[in-house]
Order: structure tokens, then sequence, then C-alpha cells
């Protein structure tokens, strides 16, 4: 007598939006990927790849059964073909872009900003992160050794630019021509057993994509049909733009004798020449690529947040002194946990706003012009000036002096924002409800 195979039921979102080429699609559209190992060549992606396929049978697990006989178990997007984790079938996403001039400091942001989120979260918040595929985020996962468990402590390293093309890019055949897509990085959240909205796991677990291009790709006239790799853009819950003050002559000039960073202090004309770029033209670019792309008039406000990151603040700082690098969180009575300070954050956002409206007004203009939702957050990526190489003169960081400040806050502020519950906040009248997330009573 055959034996009953008993599965425990999915339920799957109506739709499904590609991390990588932003096709909207019905989960039943899905093709899968072939797992047998003759099953190779695929239309799109080349001879190496395994074979995309619409299934006609399954297992009674669910899974696809290729031509071979094989049960597969990745999925991929119709259009593009490339792995869509099956994790995006079942749990909302959230799509992050960074951007900003290229050596803006995007790379050891975001390497800082990864590391404190895995500790911050569970620590104050009940929340894991967690990788949704290793192999896509192993950038990030390099990058993080280099500088937080590098068993060499005081030898300087530095963190390899993003470039245009490489491996964190695919190219597919489209036809009639080859696209270049970005790989996003994606991490999983959900709350631990001990926060209080655990019941409500299902309702409130969210994914998140983030991209980070390099900053020549928002060049005016980079954005072609066969590399709209910044077209996330427009489909980005918030935007966070990386604006950096050594690479503003007014700025530095603003941090004569009141810091020993090399970055401000120790720049020659070349190195200026270099790595400074008019950081307002990547603003204006990317908020065109917005307006297009989204369909928004030129003088419509975009409704979703642009956070403006104001990175390296260890070598400005001095110039907003009243200004404190603790960080803003307020614990919750009761409980180990903490919520958001956002009244700290908005008073820290209108002093940085304030100092760059005087030193760089076009920014703030540019940016007020764009969003409903403005914000200027002061991040340190390491905590600490980086030290010179007096072989080769390059710059890097010992990683003993890792100490990066508000790195994480950013993120946390776009996921109080759009993560429906994960990350409370408390401060203001517009977050006072959302604010009693921690105090609640479970039913």
């Amino acid at each position: 007598m055959p034996t009953a195979v008993r599965t425990k039921a999915l339920t799957l979102l109506n739709k499904v939006t590609c991390p990588h080429c932003w096709h909207l699609y019905a989960p039943e559209e899905s093709l899968w990927i072939s797992e047998h190992p003759d099953l190779l060549g695929d239309a799109k992606l080349g001879f190496q790849h395994a074979k995309r396929f619409l299934p006609s049978r399954f297992s009674p697990q669910g899974d696809a059964i290729d031509e071979m006989g094989q049960h597969a178990t990745r999925m991929a997007c119709p259009k593009c073909h490339l792995h869509v984790p099956r994790s995006m079938y079942q749990v909302p996403s959230l799509f992050f872009s960074i951007f900003g001039a290229p050596a803006c400091g995007k790379s050891y942001f975001l390497t800082s900003m990864s590391w404190k989120l895995r500790q911050t979260l569970p620590k104050r918040f009940a929340v894991s992160l967690s990788d949704v595929d290793a192999e896509t985020n192993s950038r990030i996962h390099e990058y993080e050794e280099l500088q937080f468990m590098n068993p060499d402590l005081d030898t300087p390293v530095a963190l390899a630019k993003t470039e245009e093309q490489g491996d964190m890019y695919d190219t597919v055949d489209m036809g009639d021509h080859s696209v270049s897509l970005p790989r996003p990085f994606m991490f999983n959240l959900q709350p631990l057993s001990n926060h209080p909205r655990y019941r409500r796991n299902r309702e409130i677990s969210k994914l998140v994509c983030l991209y980070d291009n390099a900053g020549e790709s928002f060049f005016p006239g980079a954005d072609k049909t066969v590399n709209p790799v910044t077209r996330h853009l427009a489909c980005s819950k918030c935007l966070f733009f990386c604006f950096d003050p050594t690479q503003d002559t007014r700025f530095r000039r603003a941090c004569e004798g009141k810091t020993d960073d090399p970055q401000m202090v120790s720049r020659t004309s070349r190195l200026a020449r270099e790595t400074s770029v008019r950081q307002d033209t990547i603003l204006l670019e990317a908020i065109q690529r917005v307006r297009r792309h989204a369909g928004l008039r030129d003088d419509e406000l975009h409704q979703r947040p642009l956070i403006v990151i104001v990175t390296k603040w260890d070598a400005w700082k001095n110039l907003l002194p009243d200004v404190s690098i603790e960080e803003p969180y307020l614990p919750v009575e009761g409980t180990k946990f903490c919520t958001l300070d956002s009244r700290r954050i908005k008073q820290t956002s209108d002093r940085v706003g304030e100092l760059m409206s005087e030193i760089c007004p076009e920014i703030v203009a540019a940016a007020e012009g764009f969003s409903t939702s403005l914000t200027f957050i002061p991040v340190s990526a390491s905590g600490s000036s980086p030290a010179v190489d007096p072989a080769t003169g390059a710059l890097g960081i010992r990683p003993r002096d890792m100490q990066p400040y508000w790195v994480e806050i950013p993120m946390l502020v776009a996921l109080h924002n759009w993560a429906g519950g994960l990350v409370g906040a408390t401060g203001d009248s517009a977050s006072l409800e959302d604010g009693r997330w921690m105090t609640e009573q479970l039913e």
C-alpha cells in the first residue's frame, strides 16, 4: 500500500520582483534550473550555465523534475534566467540602493554597516540578519574578514574599488543585444523568538536586496539599454546617497587646522584630480534616472526617503563639536532591548544639513527638490583616520583601529520606515505609536 507523503504547505506571494532585472512576474511563471550535469547550456546565460526550463512534472515535495529525472530545487527569472532565491517567493522584498561618487567610501561603509547590523539587530532589537545566498554576499564576507577578523592587526588594509564590470555583474543575452545586470547583496531579516511580535513572524519578516554600483555608473550618459545597472533606483524603498566631504575642496578648506586626517590635509594636486568629482552631478544624475524610470514629472517630489550619508565623519567631526558620536538608542524599560532615538537622529540630521547648506548648498538644494523625506546621517566606517604606507604613499586602515560609528543607523532608519514593526523608534510625535512596539503585550 503506497505511503502518503505529507508536505508542509507554503504561502507564496502573488508577485515576485526579480532582484537582477526587476521584472515582475507570478510564481507560476518561474523557470527552474536543471540539476542533471548533462543539462548544460542556457539560451540567455551561455553554455557554462545549467539549462532553465518550465516544468511539467513535480515531486511530492513540490520540486520540479528536469528532463533527465533530477529534482530541481532552484528557480530563475523568466525574463533574464538568473537565479532567484526561493525565499523571495515567500517573504516580501525591500530594495535599497547605495550610490555616490567614485572613492566616496561606499565599500567601506557597506562592509562596516553589514558587520554592525549582524551584531546590533539581534542584540538590541531581537532581529536576526542572515545571508540569503552566501555566494552572492561573498564580497561582503571577504571585506568583513579583512577589516574585522584579520589576524594581522597592525598592517593597514584597503578595500578594492567597486568596478563597473566583473564578478558583481551578470551578462545576459536578450536576443538582439546583451545586457549587464548587477548582483545585489541579499539578507533575510526575521524576528527572534524573544521579539515582541514574534507571533507575527510571517507578516513582518523581510528580504533586503541592497545594490552597490561603481560611482562611474552614475556619470551622465552611463545609463544605457545594454548597461541598465542602476535601474534598481526606481524600485528602491529608500535611496542612500554617500557624500564624501574629503572630495569637496570647500569642506577641506573648512577643516584646515581642525583635523590631521591625511585625506583632508595631505592631498597633492594630482591626488585631488584623481579622486575628486562633482558630487552634485552624481546626485542629479541619479535623481533624473529615478524620475525617468519611475515615471515622475520633473516638478514631482519622490514619495520615498532619501538619506544623505555623509561619510568619513572622523575626518570632519570637529566642524560640529557639539554633535555626539554616541549611539542613538533608547533602552526599553523592563527589557534588554532598545528603540531608535528618532529625536536624537533628527537633531543630528538638522545640524549636518545646516552645515552642508553653508558649505555645499547645491547638494542640499538638489536633495530637497527631489524627496518628500530627507535625512542627513554622518557615519564613520572606520572610526579613525587612515594610515599612510611610507613605502607607497597609499592609505589604509589598521584592523586594530576599526571602531565604526553610526554606520548601521541609515539602514535602521530605513527598516523602521519599511519593515513593518521589526525595528522600533521613539522620540517624535510621528513615530510615537510605533515607538511603543517593544512594550506591547502579546495577545
